[in-house]
């Protein structure tokens, strides 16, 4: 009976809206900052140069480069973190776009997000999160997308789209 239980978390394949919305952050509205490279100090660890995901008030949510596609993300102060005027190390610039791009996004907005590598699709933006949104796809489904996965739709019909 035991190793049934362990077989039945049917919360694992199909998640809530409350699940989702947690892996995402939760809900929130970043300020125009996002996007920004700083150099964060990691005290004993040294410093390192990362991507403002989040800001809102003190507190910043910054992407350190693991050579990951998930990265690191550090919740810390902005008094932790200085301007980084350099160049972007490794693929923090493209980080750095998609954090831009989707921290101008605003709910209620169309947009194009990709579902799996090569494939796209359409949805309205339902909620802002820290890390990603949740859209309402065009079939009347919702999920869950990261922030480097989604964009502004595109005038004219969506390649792709599913």
């Amino acid at each position: 009976m035991a190793a049934m239980a362990r077989r039945l978390p049917v919360a694992a394949r199909n998640p809530t809206l409350d699940v989702v919305r947690r892996r995402l952050g939760g809900r929130a509205a970043t300020d125009p900052s996002a996007g920004d490279l700083v150099l964060l100090d990691l005290g004993q660890e040294g410093e390192r140069v990362g991507v403002v995901l989040f800001a809102q008030g003190e507190a910043i949510d910054v992407w350190l480069d693991t050579g990951t596609p998930s990265g690191l993300v550090r919740r810390t102060s902005r008094g932790r973190a200085a301007p980084h005027d350099g160049p972007a190390p490794g693929d923090l610039a493209a980080v750095a776009d998609d954090a831009r791009v989707f921290g101008a996004l605003a709910e209620g907005a169309r947009v194009r997000y990709e579902p799996a590598p090569g494939r796209f699709g359409e949805g309205t933006l339902v909620e802002k999160c820290r890390f990603g949104g949740l859209l309402l796809r065009d079939d009347g489904v919702l999920v869950g997308v990261g922030f480097r996965r989604l964009w502004p739709a595109c005038e004219g019909p969506t390649p792709g789209a599913n």
